[in-house]
């Protein structure tokens, strides 16, 4: 029995999801939306059977008392629509405010609609949802499609309504549809500009998959969309028949068996399709996702350490159990192998060269350069006119303290509360730092626990003050292990040879 109390705040309540739904930002919700569709579809048939009949009976009745056919809107669709009528005026409260803040609309904000849009379609009759859903499925499709689908979409939405004649239900379905679309629009127009800043950008994928590659590495921090082509080259080489001589299938390799219990309908056909690669690389993307929230639970348990996408790349390769087992990456050829493989084709061919890709070590050194004690092994700060306190969060002589005020006095990007220096890797791909394996001057340089000397709880970060010709480098670091009457910021000078034998083990934030 549908309440008679509280349909105008229910009206706004509607409203506010709807314009919350347009300023959430980013690119990773598109498929929200046809997901939505579905499964909304599937949850009111069943329910609604007996008021579809009952509907039918009254366009009978109304087809036989006027002697021809009888509107939708003559026949009252819910009682839920005919109440809702007369919250007209949340109706334009409504569209004030996703006028006012379609400007901030982003990819993300498909979520919230698509909840905000299967809370309306809970109370009306079959009819209503499928002009709804139709809204929905025309919405998907005009984003993915681009602008001109866009105004093909948005001029159907509107002659649906209108031939139906429904009230503010449908009015509400197709001010969703125009978000979404407008989402997807803002998404397309300004995708590129995302991806650089949060995953890192993409280059060289195959046009058929762009879109494929940029939604599986948009589903979390950790796996990127040059992380995802990457792993697609090495599994298939782009083959979406490629099978091998282990049974593993298709574009990203499943094995048969992974399939049956991850495997995900990509392109809303309806059908999980391992030979599917819009289905492959959907599935690929939640389950690198999936191993890397596992990654992350055990380093806070202190099962396992090192960076978490090195331990998530090693997990799809030879399981999550074997790099639970040896508490780190295995030490198996093929997987330190692939891993190496997938980290460094994600560093170079599949990162975008706009902005900067990490396209290998940049010779050079920073300025304003250090300023040098007598024993040329500590550095003056002071006569830098930096200060030993506090800075901006983290406690003195630390690496991280040191690592935060020469990047800060550079212009470099640093953030507060990066975590420990073994975490500023993980941290600075959430935050949306470029992140690579080559360095380059003024670049903050993670090291895993353990690696080059240090803490083998914490890790280490120092900075970057010069690249030299032959590939070997020379930092500036701090640490309790420093402090000494002469100072407690020290350089050091890695060679090439010892950068190659740790890679994978040292990160460089640019």
């Amino acid at each position: 029995m549908v309440r008679r109390r509280g349909q105008g705040r229910r009206g706004r309540r509607l409203g506010h999801e709807a314009a919350k739904a347009a300023a959430r930002g980013a690119n990773a919700g598109r498929h929200a939306v046809g997901r939505t569709a579905g499964a909304t579809r599937k949850a009111l048939n069943s329910a609604r059977r007996r008021g579809r009949e009952a509907y039918k009976a009254k366009l009978k009745a109304g087809r036989a008392a006027k002697g021809g056919p009888t509107r939708v809107a003559d026949a009252r669709a819910s009682d839920r629509i005919a109440k809702l009528k007369k919250a007209g005026k949340a109706s334009l409260r409504i569209g004030k405010r996703i006028g006012s803040g379609a400007s901030h609309v982003g990819g993300r904000g498909l979520d919230a609609v698509g909840k905000a849009d299967a809370s309306l379609m809970q109370a009306d009759t079959d009819d209503a949802s499928r002009i709804g859903t139709a809204s929905r499925d025309l919405a998907f499709r005009a984003g993915r499609a681009g602008a001109m689908a866009i105004r093909a979409a948005a001029t159907a939405v509107v002659s649906a309504v209108t031939s139906a004649g429904l009230p503010l239900i449908a009015i509400l379905a197709a001010i969703l549809a125009v978000v979404a679309m407008i989402a997807g629009m803002f998404s397309s127009l300004f995708g590129a500009a995302n991806s650089s800043t949060d995953a890192g950008g993409v280059d060289n994928v195959p046009a058929e998959y762009l879109q494929d590659v940029i939604r599986a590495g948009s589903v979390c921090e950790t796996v990127t969309p040059s992380v995802i082509a990457a792993q697609i080259e090495a599994e298939s080489n782009w083959n979406p028949k490629a099978g091998s001589s282990a049974g593993a299938q298709g574009i990203a390799q499943f094995m048969p068996m992974t399939w049956a219990s991850v495997g995900k309908d990509g392109d809303g056909d309806g059908k999980a399709d391992v030979w599917n690669a819009h289905d492959a690389i959907w599935t690929q993307g939640n389950y690198m996702c999936g191993l890397a929230s596992q990654v992350e639970t055990a380093k806070k348990a202190g099962k396992l350490t090192g960076d978490t996408l090195g331990l998530t790349l090693a997990a799809y390769n030879a399981g999550i159990g074997s790099v639970l087992r040896y508490g780190m990456i295995p030490p198996f050829g093929e997987t330190r192998n692939y891993v190496q493989r997938i980290l460094e084709l994600a560093q170079t061919k599949y990162t975008a060269t706009t902005g900067g890709s990490d396209g290998g070590p940049t010779v050079g050194s920073l300025k304003p350069k250090l300023v040098m004690k007598a024993d040329h092994y500590h550095v003056d700060i002071e006569a830098m006119g930096l200060r030993y306190e506090r800075f901006p969060d983290y406690d003195t002589y630390q690496c991280t303290w040191w690592a935060a005020m020469r990047r800060n006095q550079i212009g470099k990007p640093v953030d507060a509360h990066m975590g420990n220096g073994g975490q500023w890797n993980d941290t600075a791909r959430r935050l949306g730092y470029k992140v690579g394996g080559s360095p380059k001057p003024g670049d903050a340089m993670a090291f895993e626990p353990g690696t080059l000397g240090s803490s083998g709880t914490y890790g280490h970060v120092a900075v970057v003050e010069e690249v030299k010709a032959d590939g070997g480098i020379v930092i500036s670091e701090s640490g309790t292990g420093f402090i000494s009457s002469q100072g407690a910021v020290v350089i050091r000078e890695i060679s090439a040879a010892q950068l190659k034998a740790v890679a994978g083990h040292v990160t460089f934030i640019h």
